[in-house]
């Protein structure tokens, strides 16, 4: 007695090789794939940290400023924290006068009327009359007393957060203002 199978239940080994390549290629982009999830998350969470410290620092800078003077002018100071949970973090910060560009070098470059332009009627730039020079004048002293005033009160702060062993670091700026300098608001004419 001959029996013939018509109806085979099963899968021939080549479709289970099949369905084991894509099983595996499937589970091994999902690993690789959570992998770099848990690094991104760790380096996110290493980011916030930098950032929250950085944000620490400045606070306290503006808060308590450390006593301007020349001698704080180019100040670098190169600390770690207190905190045990912060051991393996230390802070740079940087405290500098701020300097006003001189904008009159950068006006003077730019064209000036000439006689020859329409626009040219005005007595404000007419050289005849002196009108032109005594506002350049003016302009000027008021932009050095300006600057000055600006230099005195304004200082510049930048602060570095980075974690011994990973190397990471966050900077931070901002500007402090020093409220124990007097400044000059009048202008000899």
């Amino acid at each position: 007695m001959d029996h013939k199978l018509t109806n085979q239940k099963g899968f021939s080994l080549l479709e289970v090789m099949i369905a084991v390549t894509l099983f595996a290629f499937f589970v091994t982009a999902y690993l690789t794939s959570q992998g770099y999830n848990v690094e991104d998350s760790r380096l996110s969470e290493e980011q916030l940290i930098l950032q929250q410290l950085a944000e620490r620092k400045i606070s306290e800078l503006v808060l308590n400023p450390p006593k301007f003077s020349n001698a704080t002018a180019n100040m670098v100071e190169t600390k770690t924290f207190d905190e045990s949970e912060f051991k393996n973090y230390e802070y740079k910060i940087e405290i500098k006068k701020f300097t006003v560009p001189d904008f009159g070098q950068l006006f003077s470059q730019q064209g000036s009327p000439s006689e020859s332009d329409d626009d040219y009627s005005s007595d404000y730039y007419n050289p005849s009359t002196g009108n032109n020079q005594r506002n350049a004048a003016l302009e000027k002293m008021v932009f050095e007393e300006l600057k000055k005033n600006i230099e005195k009160i304004i200082w510049q702060a930048k602060v570095t957060i980075t974690n011994k062993e990973t190397k990471y670091n966050f900077t931070l700026s901002t500007f402090l203002t020093n409220y124990n300098e007097r400044i000059q608001i009048n202008v000899g004419f």
